[in-house]
């Protein structure tokens, strides 16, 4: 039978590997959102742009805000397991207290923040959201402009 410290790392092996599924999932979704909005781009671009074009630029509005919001979903997905792991992790670590599990990932942790200051306070998810968040700006300008 498996001791308490198989089932911790098994128990955590599974929540760090949800995360990895959640941000393959986001990074697949932004890729598809690339390109489409590209090939509506695209469209616009060999057609001009005028009133027919808001059948393309309507959905990239949608589809970039639609990404927006999944990339806030995705994250907090991410956060849920992520928070799974680290309570493992520190149940772990309290019953290995010689390995000093906690106090070398906060070594690690204060490194990198010392490191990198400005872009360890800048998070990632944020980065993506704004990507899709651009998108929607740049359809809506567009929509705006074809309507005109």
């Amino acid at each position: 039978m498996a001791d308490a410290s198989d089932v911790l790392i098994e128990l955590w092996k599974e929540q760090r590997e949800q995360a990895r599924q959640t941000e393959t999932q986001r990074s697949t979704l932004t890729n598809i959102v690339i390109l489409v909005v590209a090939a509506g781009l695209g469209f616009v671009a060999q057609k001009g742009l005028g009133p027919s074009m808001l059948a393309v630029t309507i959905p990239i509005t949608l589809l970039g805000g639609y990404g927006a919001v999944a990339c806030m979903k995705f994250h907090e997905r991410f956060t849920l397991h992520d928070l799974q792991a680290l309570h493992l992790r520190v149940k772990l670590g309290s019953l290995h207290p010689d390995l000093e599990i906690e106090s070398g990932w906060a070594d690690t942790y204060r490194a990198q923040q010392a490191r990198y200051p400005r872009l360890y306070r800048l998070r990632l998810y944020g980065l993506w959201v704004a990507l899709h968040v651009g998108i929607t700006v740049g359809g809506f300008v567009l929509t705006l402009v074809a309507a005109l």
